[in-house]
């Protein structure tokens, strides 16, 4: 992956110095290119076997070309003998080529003697001195388009002398592993060559479109091994990581070697060391975020640029959308069994179909596509619907506010994200869906705390959610608030984040988590009053479908007409409401329709937080800039369309394998963190005995069976052995007996040694609170934040 460089990052590069060429025509004209890079507009006409000197004074750059086509000058001569005696300021860059004169007026018999001595004395020098230059290029022979040459020169520059001369510099290239001064001889030129089509008027030089891409090969050469190294890590070519940082090698001890110690010793320090279930989670965890590090932070894989392609796009959307959703259809075999509205099969469906999307649309980079983008801004707004919908339904339903279920969301929301932006490098909300979908649990959290004693009031709870609605909305798009907040954040803890980058993110979908509340709260009333038993509610079903289906055609209508999509982006927060909804009748219009779905989008549904996080790394890379190559021929998959097939097909299966153990590892995690950690809960070292909250909608149910609605939506309970609520656990202290059970003791009856229960302190009460906890953890994270 190349970086394209601005007159601006070039000085910068190139320390505001001088570029040195020296050759014959064909390098003059790479020379112009670069000239023009700094400024289009430099006079380049006149004589032509000449020495060419631009300065340019505001950059600090003083570009030179010495017309020297046999590399024999005594001034070239003494350059290389001598460097430095020839000018005091050395060459930020030299680019050195020769060799079509050679061809072109030397005799057969010498041709060959005389280019290969003026070669070897670039060589000796690049070998002995390190004042040379600061980065020496050495050009390949250049293959003309030999059809095109005049019959002068197509008499004397041949094929077979132009492979002669370039198998002669790769010869020599594998000599120069140790020189003084950085070196490269890029026969990638040719390819570019190779690769183009009608780029040259005289078969010899070539048109601008080839030349400026080899000035930026050039650059990407000299530079972006220099340039400063941190997140994003979108170049590759020519660049090496930086070593791991002590905290991502904090990482790599944690899940390589502790954790396979601790298999070893948990059964004899079981009160220090997690079970084994949770060890063997930690380790295909780390496993999982190790690979991606592997893929995104080395070059053990190699890195592509992304190409948009509408065949391409069509392609893959027809074979993973419509294909694998149809084939993979499946009703409820029950007989008048109604899985109901919104449920849970549905749910993960609609998340999952919508994932396959957004991958797809990722990976073939069709976010300059107006109309694929103002669409794909819909599913991002349907998975926060799905947010407001089923957190709403959790709290009203349950009125569990209780500090265990706001753990277990918010954990499981963002472990996954909190280690990848520690081990990667990178920042918190460059994965913006984690910190979308957890500000937006925050708020309601709130909304439906306040007052929750009174929340089947439908005016009070109307009037809540109209509030939130309109304090959010202001202090997302209030100038300096949201600066001034983050400004605290980058004081106390050194968090840099974009303010301005975040509200738009928040601003873009700001209100539709308010229509999945309203959604729910609706739908809860219908159920409460019986609407549906009324006898004219089939009457409204059907003018509720008709205006859906229309509604639905008038929003691709909208946004396919919009001019760009920074246009539509206006409208966005105020119209996705409607094909969401739209979309949601339509799709329980009948019971048979609600009952069936399709096993394919329910699978990766299920695990649709894993694969939005992890296709930063481990699908894409370069930070979501380009695609990640995991086959070993990298040049194969960039230049063949089977190849980038193979790749894609191989790295697909890959990620979704990883996504799937990550998925179920984190689930594990959270449990443990959440209820041993956190909550001072010791579970049952085989199974655990704890109930399990899930944060639906976005997270995975770990129920086999699909469950009745409205509850299927909204929440999956497992017991095994225990009906305590994490709440009430938290007051009890778990002691493992000979059988291996668990027995319950009261906190307050702890027993001192001589076996008399005794109340425990004030500091202990104080340390085990799990909200002392959670502090000491954000602090802890806080000052990590300050040391790194």
């Amino acid at each position: 992956m190349m970086h394209t460089y601005k007159p601006d990052q070039v000085a910068t590069c190139l320390n505001h110095s001088r570029i040195l060429y020296i050759g014959d025509s064909i390098a003059r004209q790479q020379f112009f290119s670069f000239a023009k890079l700094i400024h289009p507009d430099i006079e380049t006409d006149g004589e032509k076997h000449i020495d060419r000197k631009y300065e340019f004074t505001e950059e600090g750059l003083i570009f030179e070309f010495w017309w020297d086509p046999y590399l024999n000058d005594t001034r070239t001569t003494q350059f290389f003998q001598q460097p430095g005696s020839i000018d005091d300021i050395r060459p930020s860059l030299l680019v050195v080529g020769a060799g079509s004169w050679h061809m072109r007026y030397l005799e057969e018999t010498n041709y060959m003697d005389q280019w290969q001595t003026s070669i070897d004395k670039v060589l000796d020098a690049v070998q002995l001195s390190s004042r040379l230059a600061d980065a020496v290029i050495m050009s390949p022979m250049e293959i003309p388009q030999f059809d095109q040459l005049n019959p002068n020169r197509s008499a004397t520059i041949t094929p077979e002398k132009v492979k002669a001369m370039n198998d002669y510099l790769a010869s020599q290239r594998s000599n120069i592993e140790n020189a003084h001064t950085p070196f490269a001889i890029p026969f990638v030129w040719n390819k570019i060559i190779s690769s183009s089509i009608n780029v040259t008027q005289d078969g010899l030089h070539y048109d601008p479109i080839v030349t400026n891409a080899q000035v930026q090969l050039a650059l990407n050469y000299r530079c972006n091994d220099v340039r400063p190294k941190h997140f994003p890590y979108d170049t590759t070519c020519c660049f090496h990581y930086p070593k791991p940082r002590w905290y991502q090698n904090i990482f790599f001890i944690l899940f390589l070697i502790l954790v396979p110690i601790g298999f070893y010793i948990c059964d004899r320090l079981s009160r220090l060391v997690p079970s084994e279930k949770v060890l063997n989670a930690l380790f295909i965890f780390g496993l999982g975020v190790i690979y991606m590090y592997f893929g995104d932070r080395t070059q053990l894989f190699g890195k592509i640029h992304k190409h948009y392609d509408s065949t391409t796009f069509t392609f893959l959307m027809t074979i993973f959308v419509v294909m694998a959703g149809l084939v993979t259809l499946q009703s409820n075999k029950k007989e008048g069994v109604d899985l109901g509205f919104l449920n849970r099969d549905q749910t993960d469906e609609w998340k999952g179909w919508m994932q396959v999307i957004i991958l797809i649309y990722h990976f073939v980079g069709a976010s300059g596509t107006s109309g694929i983008y103002n669409a794909v801004r819909i599913l991002v707004a349907a998975y926060l619907f799905q947010t407001g919908y089923g957190h709403f339904f959790f709290f009203y339903k349950k009125a569990d506010f209780g500090l265990a279920r706001v753990l277990n969301v918010m954990v499981r929301l963002n472990f996954l994200t909190f280690v990848l932006q520690y081990l990667m490098d990178t920042d918190y909300l460059s994965y913006y869906f984690t910190p979308l979908v957890s500000f937006w649990f925050g708020i309601i959290y709130l909304t439906m705390y306040i007052g929750h004693s009174n929340n089947n009031n439908v005016k009070f709870m109307s009037a809540k959610i109209a509030i939130a609605a309109m304090v959010t909305t202001a202090l997302i798009n209030t100038p300096g608030v949201m600066e001034f907040v983050f400004d605290i954040l980058r004081l106390l803890f050194n968090i840099q984040w974009n303010a301005q980058e975040w509200r738009f993110r928040l601003s873009l979908d700001g209100l539709i988590v308010y229509v999945g509340m309203i959604s729910a709260f609706a739908y809860i009333k219908c159920v409460e009053l019986k609407w549906m038993d009324h006898v004219s509610f089939g009457k409204i079903k059907k003018g509720v479908l008709i205006s859906s289906a229309i509604c639905l055609m008038w929003y691709f209508y909208f946004e396919l007409t919009r001019e760009n999509k920074f246009v539509y982006n206006h409208a966005q927060p105020y119209i996705s409401w409607i094909p969401i909804l739209a979309f949601v009748f339509l799709r329980n219009a009948t019971v048979r329709l609600r009952n069936t779905s399709s096993r394919f989008f329910i699978f990766i549904g299920k695990i649709s937080l894993e694969t939005f996080i992890g296709q930063f790394h481990m699908w894409l890379a370069g930070d979501t800039k380009g695609l990640l190559v995991v086959i070993p021929n990298s040049a194969w998959v960039a230049r063949s369309s089977i190849g980038w097939y193979t790749n894609l097909m191989v790295s697909t299966l890959l990620f979704v394998f990883v996504c799937y153990y990550i998925s179920q590892t984190t689930g594990e995690l959270t449990r443990w963190i959440c209820t041993d950690l956190l909550m001072g809960t010791q579970q049952q070292r085989s199974h655990g005995n704890s109930r399990e909250y899930q944060a639906v909608p976005l997270l995975p149910t770990s129920s086999t069976s699909p469950s009745s609605a409205p509850q299927s939506v909204i929440e999956t309970t497992t017991t095994t052995g225990n009906n305590n609520t994490l709440e009430e656990q938290s007051q009890v202290k778990g002691k493992v007996n000979d059988n291996g059970d668990t027995n319950v003791v009261n906190v307050d009856e702890i027993e001192d040694d001589t076996g008399i229960p005794t109340a425990p302190s004030l500091g202990y009460r104080i340390l085990s609170d799990p909200r002392f906890k959670v502090i000491v953890f954000l602090v802890g994270v806080g000052l990590l934040n300050r040391i790194s």
